[in-house]
């Protein structure tokens, strides 16, 4: 009985690994393709009145000027922000808050013929540190200094009228100088 089993699976496995005459390539050129489906489209679309309460920005690299004084590591950043609003929607805006903001310029501008007012931020911070030894302190800033990958994100937060608008945000670099 085992004899037969085995010569009934070995003769069916050798029927299986043939190759059959009447298995052709199909021809390509014939072969339907299917058609291509899309997604549907999930991007937000925002309102002209999305548009109108939105911030751009212009951020170029934020300074941060380093020195040394005795054991003590002084870090000065010079924050230096443009927002750019339509006309429209600053003129419906109650109120910009920015925190802590004692120089801030704001100015009407046309951009592409589209009237926007510009609003700059300046703003100076003052980090500091002692270390143990002057020559500690020399060293964290020459670590500081080859620093080049370090950003800070700005983020435009707008309610008006009960609606919380889309936020707006925009990264910059920090360039580290002596």
């Amino acid at each position: 009985m085992r004899t037969v089993f085995s010569i009934i699976v070995i003769s069916v496995l050798l029927w299986g690994c043939s190759k059959k005459d009447e298995v052709k390539p199909t021809d390509t050129n014939k072969t339907p393709i299917p058609p291509i489906t899309t997604k549907p489209d999930t991007t937000k679309k925002f309102t002209k009145d999305d548009s109108i309460h939105m911030a751009a920005f212009i951020i170029y690299p934020q300074k941060v000027k380093t020195s040394v004084s005795g054991k003590t590591l002084t870090l000065a950043f010079d924050e230096n922000v443009s927002l750019f609003l339509l006309a429209d929607g600053y003129n419906k805006t109650s109120a910009i808050h920015l925190n802590n903001v004692k120089f801030k310029t704001i100015s009407d501008t046309t951009i592409n013929n589209v009237k926007v007012v510009k609003v700059n931020v300046h703003r100076m911070f003052t980090f500091s540190k002692a270390y143990s030894s002057s020559q500690l302190a020399i060293d964290q800033q020459n670590l500081i200094l080859g620093k080049t990958d370090d950003v800070l994100t700005f983020s435009s937060y707008t309610y008006y009228n009960k609606k919380t608008y889309p936020v707006t945000s925009a990264v910059a670099y920090l360039k580290y100088v002596k």
